[in-house]
């Protein structure tokens, strides 16, 4: 049976119409986007009124902005960058002179933001208080026919199985809402054969799922469940090797993240993704302090593995490079091989890594063979968490990382606290690498709880640039 869901609605049950289902924040400007109150409703016959307010202000003192019928957005400037506005928006029926609606307010903080805003969620917003207030799992994928698709999840104070999914028809520069998929968290967009599918998790800490779009992320089916178990997971790379599809996840075992245990799902290239009986899943590999290198000290409790990115060496190995949680230590990552059935791993070695703190995705380039990251580099050891800088790194072997440029960079005195460019995912896109950030900035409640998805674009991403300090 084919269960669609709803292409655009803000995921709650009995919500107000019209729907807003994103507040943009830019300079001293927001951006907002809406749902028809019905379908079948003649947009001829309808006119919005958005209504924007500081939030100590009465509503009788907003600042007001007419939309006809048939536009489901619009941009109000002259606001106050770092200052919180609410925003609501009512909707007459002009044949019968009343007003027909009126949304719930949302809130947003106007200012600059780096890249394109594809999502904002304000840290006291209450529109997703029953899924979660802050954004995670950036994702990006780029449909055959061009247009690009970016997914985050939301988490921190709900249900934790809640996903949002956008698209953009001109290569990033402007997004709109698509869908919002459920249940899915820490998920994965990614095209196979021309169809677009979400790999993500039932609830945090649960069963592996796939969802399938048959229209490129507007609607989609019901998923299947390719494993059962409490699994962590992250927006890791999907591959191709020797005639299957490989991924990496984590089964959970214990306390975060020592209680972790590297599992590789495979399918092969050919089958059916939508039947569970196609997917091998291999047996857990448990973490084991023994792998820690001899001279590295750990603090009591904090080593562990996660977000492991399945990776082709250069003499075709398939190996799963994970991020390797061994504070106060920064500049490792931890190297497991998959076997070519796809149905164990064992420990290979640790290798010097930037960023190997935080979590990052490996992708080999499909012409020239070499290996490329954007990664977190720590530039102060007493703040190994820090995610305030994304740098793009490169290799040849996997073992060797060189520095190439920092993306992005913010060095203000508090930006290790409340500013992260973090959990990228991204692709290669002719010269240019596109980015997908989980973006804490201008107001976020901290650095990990971030409040922005964020597109990007590194232009020329092989040509040597600026590295920091």
């Amino acid at each position: 049976m084919m269960i669609l869901l709803a292409a655009a609605t803000s995921g709650l049950a009995q919500s107000p119409v019209p729907s807003i289902v994103r507040v943009l924040p830019g300079n001293h400007q927001a951006t907002i986007e809406w749902t028809k109150p019905e379908d079948k409703m003649d947009p001829a016959d309808l006119r919005y009124t958005v209504e924007v307010k500081l939030r100590a202000a009465r509503w009788q003192d907003a600042i007001t902005a007419k939309v006809p019928g048939d536009q489901l957005s619009t941009t109000v400037t002259g606001l106050l960058n770092h200052a919180d506005y609410n925003i609501r928006v009512r909707v007459d029926q002009a044949s019968a002179g009343r007003q027909i609606g009126l949304s719930a307010e949302r809130i947003v903080r106007p200012g600059p933001v780096p890249g394109v805003v594809i999502d904002y969620l304000h840290k006291d917003d209450p529109c997703y208080a029953e899924r979660g207030q802050y954004v995670g799992s950036p994702s990006i994928a780029r449909m055959p026919g061009g247009a690009l698709v970016a997914s985050h999840d939301l988490f921190g104070t709900g249900t934790d199985d809640f996903s949002r999914v956008f698209r953009s028809e001109d290569c990033g520069e402007t997004w709109r809402h698509a869908a919002d998929v459920e249940p899915a968290f820490w998920g994965k967009v990614f095209v196979r054969k021309g169809e677009l599918y979400l790999l993500a998790c039932r609830k945090q800490y649960g069963d592996i799922l796939l969802h399938h779009s048959p229209d490129g992320g507007r609607t989609w089916e019901k998923p299947i469940t390719i494993a059962e178990g409490e699994y962590h997971k992250a927006p890791m790379p999907v591959i191709e090797h020797k005639g299957r599809l490989w991924t990496c996840v984590e089964l959970k075992r214990g306390a975060w993240a020592a209680g972790f245990a590297a599992v590789a799902l495979s399918i092969p290239a050919d089958a059916d993704l939508m039947n569970p009986k196609n997917w091998t899943v291999s047996e857990p590999l448990p973490y084991d302090p023994a792998w820690l290198p001899k001279d590295l000290k750990v603090k009591k409790g904090t080593d562990g593995l996660l977000e492991g990115n399945a990776v082709v060496d250069p003499e075709g190995n398939l190996l799963n490079i994970l991020r390797y949680h061994i504070a106060p230590n920064f500049r490792k990552a931890l190297v497991l091989d998959i076997a070519p059935d796809g149905k164990s791993l064992s420990f290979n070695r640790v290798i010097n890594f930037y960023g190997g703190m935080t979590k990052f995705t490996i992708r080999r380039h499909p012409e020239t063979g070499g290996y490329w990251s954007l990664v977190n580099r720590v530039t102060d050891p007493t703040k190994y968490g820090m995610r305030n800088i994304l740098t793009l790194v490169k290799s040849t072997d996997l073992d060797h990382w060189a520095l190439v440029r920092d993306v992005l960079r913010d060095d203000n005195e508090t930006a290790p606290r409340y500013v992260a460019f973090q959990y990228v995912d991204w692709l290669f896109d002719g010269d240019d690498i596109i980015v997908a950030s989980r973006t804490a900035f201008n107001g976020a409640h901290n650095f990990h709880d971030a409040n922005h998805l964020t597109f990007h674009r590194v232009k020329d991403f092989a040509a040597s640039g600026m590295v920091g300090p």
